[in-house]
């Protein structure tokens, strides 16, 4: 089970107790921080602190949540992230309803009002888990796909090896004995088996047809019974292939 940190930032010592209360009593693994300013919360995180999801009050004296939540957001920036797809995920919790709209302009994640029911508290750290599930899902499978396009493959292609960037092969063609790797501007025929490509090149590639291994980084669009290569190429879509070719786009476009 995926450990989170969750951090509580209010400056009432009652509220951060409760919150640490129901956060403990969730059925997730969790370790719980507490702070009663953001000079001190953006001081721990400059010192390496890991926070998976913030409650953060936006009154709290002269430690402002929203001026908190625009400091993190410049370091965020800074590291070239996108505000919104980082750590931690901002909660806000406030008592003003007119500052509602504030939490927005910082790319919260969301709101509470206070009073704060535990229902409403355990609900919205429910969707924030949720959420974080979906980042961590969406990195592991874009770092997936970012290693397979940053590999090389090697190929005797006449009297030589050339070394090709998978990234850079459009499709691979059976023909007979050979096969034909189709790169922009040109190709390399070679003697080796469809099978061993499809099982080398990983899961950006997909064998459209017996006789086509389509690198979907370059489809340029498909129906039932053809997938267009960006370099203007028509290539065979079997009807056997269809459904699981979806499959596989889909989560390769994702």
């Amino acid at each position: 089970m995926t450990r989170y940190s969750i951090a509580i930032c209010d400056d009432e010592e009652d509220v951060r107790s409760l919150f640490h209360d129901w956060v403990s009593k969730a059925k997730y693994d969790v370790d719980v921080k507490e702070y009663s300013g953001g000079d001190e919360l953006i001081k721990d995180i400059d010192a390496g602190a890991g926070i998976d999801i913030l409650f953060l009050d936006i009154a709290m004296g002269k430690n402002d949540g929203i001026e908190t939540a625009k400091e993190l957001g410049r370091r965020i920036e800074a590291s070239g992230k996108s505000m919104r797809a980082s750590r931690p995920l901002i909660i806000f919790v406030t008592g003003i309803p007119d500052r509602m709209g504030d939490a927005f302009g910082v790319k919260a994640f969301d709101y509470l009002l206070k009073p704060v029911s535990q229902a409403s508290f355990e609900s919205e750290l429910h969707r924030a888990v949720e959420e974080l599930q979906r980042l961590d899902a969406q990195l592991i499978c874009e770092t997936k796909y970012q290693n397979e396009e940053d590999r090389f493959i090697s190929i005797q292609s006449g009297k030589g090896t050339i070394n090709i960037k998978l990234r850079d092969i459009l499709y691979i063609e059976s023909s007979g004995r050979k096969a034909i790797v189709h790169l922009p501007g040109i190709k390399h025929e070679v003697y080796r088996q469809m099978n061993d490509f499809e099982d080398e090149l990983g899961n950006s590639f997909f064998r459209v047809h017996r006789g086509y291994l389509v690198n979907m980084r370059h489809i340029k669009g498909y129906s039932r019974s053809e997938v267009q290569v960006d370099n203007g190429d028509v290539l065979i879509m079997s009807k056997y292939k269809y459904a699981d070719f979806i499959r596989a786009y889909m989560e390769f476009i994702s």
